[in-house]
């Protein structure tokens, strides 16, 4: 009991370092931005819950911040949580930052930082992984929160890029269908109790970072505001790259979910090994 309290404890410090950094780095943004802080608040509110479910998240499942390798205990964040946690709060400010500058003309040396910024944002998604495998810092608590990181990620640009209508239709349903529809079968299966691992493969690396491209190129056209005839035929032929590749890996994960379901008995005595 004494060491999840430390943990606890040393993880708070963190997590209340993370919500710091994001809020200075809104204020940065609104400072040059000149966005009215009476409109702020509201974001700056919905960011402080966020930072909160992550912190809540931790505290129920303090015991997964062990290395998966030794089963040795860690007793704060290891510098690949740090990333992954700071890279989950970044993402409704990166959102923010993108949908309020587009309502305005001009600003386009600001519109260049924030999407260098966002940029380095999804380049520690690849770091936190090279970090915690060099490192030997595994965790069972970084492999949930890494790949939520990124599905919250490519979720919420879709939306803006969508609302923006330079995502197209079909493939935006597919993107919904992807990434949020994986989320729910995941959290569904856990309420059901039913036993599985999610298997990354190589396939579904690449759909995860095509994506990630993908939706930065569209970025581009939303920052700059640009209207060419040659990069839209660029993007949509992009995106029917994407989708192939949407399918091919939604195929992949339900022959494993079907694999898992039909060898429940077998999978679940294989991971209780595991976790013991």
């Amino acid at each position: 009991m004494k060491t999840k309290n430390i943990k606890r404890i040393n993880v708070s410090i963190a997590l209340f370092f993370i919500w710091i950094f994001c809020i200075f780095i809104y204020y940065l943004f609104m400072h040059f931005a000149k966005i009215p802080f009476n409109y702020s608040i509201l974001v700056l509110i919905l960011e402080t819950f966020l930072c909160f479910i992550i912190w809540l998240f931790f505290m129920i499942k303090i015991d997964w911040l062990k290395e998966t390798a030794t089963g040795t205990d860690i007793m704060y964040l290891n510098i690949a949580n740090v990333l992954s946690a700071t890279r989950f709060s970044l993402v409704p400010l990166l959102i923010t930052m993108f949908g309020l500058l587009t309502l305005r003309e001009g600003n386009y040396s600001l519109r260049i930082v924030i999407f260098i910024f966002a940029v380095l944002v999804s380049l520690t998604d690849l770091l936190d992984g090279i970090l915690a495998r060099r490192l030997n810092q595994v965790t069972n608590i970084g492999k949930v929160l890494d790949p939520f990181g990124d599905f919250l990620l490519i979720i919420c640009f879709s939306v803006l890029l969508f609302l923006k209508k330079i995502l197209f239709t079909w493939y935006f349903v597919l993107l919904m269908i992807r990434f949020p529809g994986l989320v729910i079968v995941a959290v569904f299966l856990m309420f059901i109790n039913i036993k599985f691992k999610l298997k990354t493969t190589i396939l579904g690396k690449a759909t995860v970072f095509y994506t990630l491209c993908l939706l930065g190129l569209c970025t581009i056209k939303l920052l700059l505001n640009f209207d060419s005839y040659y990069y839209d035929i660029f993007l949509f032929i992009i995106q029917i790259i994407g989708a192939v590749l949407i399918i091919l890996s939604s195929a992949e994960k339900i022959k494993f979910l079907i694999y898992y379901l039909r060898n429940q008995n077998k999978i679940s005595s294989i991971i209780n090994e595991m976790d013991n």
